[in-house]
């Protein structure tokens, strides 16, 4: 698994740092197999994952590429058998950033034996997705938070601007090669055009292509997902 040594150690920073203030971020949504996502990670090359929610323990934060597989796999392998994962088994995990280079991080003590890891340049940053579909303009949104809206993978976000601490000029991040996590995201936007698809949803007799991603791995299991078993909504299979 391509990941960044294990010997490393973010910088600690002061808590009078300003937060990074960066805008217009991209967003993509995608629900994929525990072996496309593993492709995925071997196409990104050597990162680093670090949790961002919550205090940690000094040095800590970090989480192994093969640990957010496995715990990827087990979320996945209960849709397969049409169960629904709990909430408690992935969420904090899911709130994580992947980075190439830990510039872009670094940690504030907040306590004693207590941390907060923050951002300072752009990093990919994930989130626990959710979608729903409403029946009174028949459309699906995402991020809809709630006990029955429905769990489909990861939110991934980058932001095209970026606002510079030391000179609070605006700067272009996408297509900027400063910015050491840009060549990170245009590879997993690469990956997400060629190994997965828009999703067909069908409510009823009629079929939605929603941008939601889904890998095309997922086609044949999709369907047993319990959340869209309930609502009565189904997945075409192209």
């Amino acid at each position: 698994m391509n990941e960044k040594s294990t010997d490393v150690h973010l910088r600690m920073g002061s808590s009078a740092e300003p937060p990074m203030q960066a805008s217009k971020w991209l967003k993509t949504q995608l629900l994929v197999d525990a072996a496309e996502l593993q492709s995925l990670f071997e196409a990104l090359g050597p990162i680093f994952i670090y949790q961002i929610s919550g205090i940690i323990k000094p040095g800590g934060g970090r989480i192994s590429a093969e640990e957010f597989l496995r715990v990827y796999a087990g979320y996945i392998d209960s849709l397969k058998a049409g169960v629904l994962p709990p909430d408690s088994s992935y969420r904090q995990l899911f709130s994580s950033v992947i980075t190439s280079s830990l510039d872009s991080l670094y940690a504030v003590e907040v306590g004693p034996q207590q941390q907060l890891i923050r951002i300072t340049l752009p990093v990919i940053q994930l989130q626990a997705h959710r979608l729903d579909y409403s029946s009174v303009d028949g459309k699906f949104r995402s991020m809809v938070l709630g006990p029955e809206s429905i769990v489909w993978g990861i939110q991934v976000s980058y932001p095209q601007l970026y606002e510079n601490p030391q000179t609070s000029k605006i700067e272009q991040v996408i297509d900027s090669p400063q910015f050491p996590n840009t060549k990170l995201f245009k590879i997993l936007q690469k990956w997400v055009r060629h190994q997965t698809a828009p999703t067909p949803f069908v409510v009823g007799e009629i079929r939605t292509n929603v941008p939601i991603r889904l890998g095309k791995q997922c086609f044949s299991w999709i369907n047993n997902h319990p959340q869209l078993i309930k609502k009565g909504i189904s997945v075409k299979d192209y």
